[in-house]
This record gives structure tokens, C-alpha cells and sequence, in this order.
């Protein structure tokens, strides 16, 4: 497997970790009811890093029928879940063991504070927010569409049109810190099920072979 495919499955890693931290956090402060919901929290936290020139979530977002959505984001919550570490039955929580894991990952999320912080940031104010609440509010901001070139409202955007990349290394002044003894995580959250299906979107990728979104 070459370099960018071990990359690839690195920003999985790092992506499950701090879905499963959003999750929880989220419901200390508010409720996930569902999944509109957690795809609307992942999409402004990635965004708001962004903003900031940081990279920690790596996801594509695609304005969708509810607003933005990540198909990425539905498959490493059905991962988590087939792991025993999610229950995404409404609303979405993080289940006994993932709790546990999650508290054996205090040392990284030290280490990435400045990533967490801007996680909690974005809980604190939108963790209370009702999935209809949000989605108006995501409905209405303002966004650069990189293929239309302008800068529109995301309701404004045509249906599957691309609205939010995963950051690149070369334009993130800071990365989530996650060196190689870390992602022996990797066994914990993704079953050699997922590493495959990712090695196989990879090479689909490269193909240009492309699946439909799916929804839970």
C-alpha cells in the first residue's frame, strides 16, 4: 500500500476518534438527536478549523437534500457501531465501551488541545440546537463554492454540488498530532472490514469510480 493510501487511512483514524469525542461532548452539553444533526456539528467544526488553517477532520462535504452531508461521515458512524463503540439509534450516543476509549485517549486529546477546543467551541453553541433549528442555520451561511466560484448561500447551491473539502497538509499551518504508536488505534476503532472498504475507495477513487451517497 503506498504512501498516500497509509495517509488516507491516518485521517480515518483521526476522523473516528473525534466523531466518537464529538458525540460525546456534544451529549454532555445538549442532544444528538440524529444524524442531520451530527452531520451539521461535524461539518462547522471541520469548517471553523479550517477558517483557523488547522487540520484535524478530513471529510468532503456535498450540499445534499438536508444541507451539507458527508457519506464519510455516515460510514465511519456505521464502523463505530459495528466496533460496539456508537449506538446510532436516536438519538446518536457513545456506548460503555467507547466511553472507556475515548477516557484512554485523554493523553492525544491533551496533546491536540487546540483541535479539541475548537470542537467544544462549536458545541457550546450549537449542541442545544434542535436538527431543525440547525439545519436553518446552516441553510443560511454563506460559503465559497470552489466549482461555481462565488460565494453563495448553502441553500442557494445546487444539489450535490461540492461545498467543503477535507484540508490538504500543505495549506494546514498545524495537523492533528497522531505519530505511529498512536495508530496502533487503528485495530480499535476499524475492523478489518473498514480497512478494506478503504483500500477500496481508494483504489475506486483512483479509478475515478464513484458509489452513490447512502443514508442511514
Amino acid at each position: 500500500m503506498n504512501s498516500m493510501s497509509e495517509d488516507s487511512i491516518q485521517e480515518r483514524v483521526v476522523n473516528n476518534i473525534l466523531l466518537m469525542y464529538l458525540i460525546q461532548k456534544a451529549n454532555s452539553v445538549g442532544k444528538v438527536e440524529d444524524n442531520l444533526k451530527l452531520q451539521k456539528l461535524v461539518f462547522l467544526g471541520q469548517k471553523k478549523m479550517i477558517e483557523r488553517k488547522i487540520k484535524a477532520f478530513s471529510y468532503n462535504f456535498f450540499r445534499w437534500d438536508k444541507g451539507p452531508f458527508s457519506a464519510e461521515v455516515n460510514n465511519d458512524l456505521t464502523s463505530l457501531a459495528s466496533r460496539g463503540l456508537v449506538s446510532y439509534h436516536r438519538p446518536i450516543e457513545v456506548t460503555e465501551e467507547g466511553k472507556k476509549l475515548l477516557e484512554d485517549f485523554e493523553e492525544l486529546f491533551q496533546r491536540n488541545r487546540h483541535f479539541i477546543e475548537v470542537i467544544n467551541e462549536i458545541l457550546s453553541i450549537y449542541a442545544t440546537y434542535t436538527p431543525e433549528e440547525i439545519k436553518a442555520h446552516v441553510y443560511n451561511m454563506n460559503i465559497f463554492v470552489p466549482r461555481l466560484r462565488r460565494v453563495m448561500t448553502i441553500a442557494e447551491v445546487p444539489r450535490g454540488t461540492l461545498i467543503l473539502f477535507k484540508p490538504s497538509d500543505k495549506t494546514s499551518k498545524k495537523k492533528f498530532s497522531l505519530d505511529e504508536a498512536w495508530c496502533t488505534t487503528l485495530e480499535l476503532v476499524l475492523d478489518q472490514e473498514a480497512v478494506e472498504s478503504l483500500r477500496q475507495a481508494y483504489d475506486d477513487a483512483k479509478e475515478g469510480r464513484v458509489h452513490e451517497f447512502r443514508t442511514l
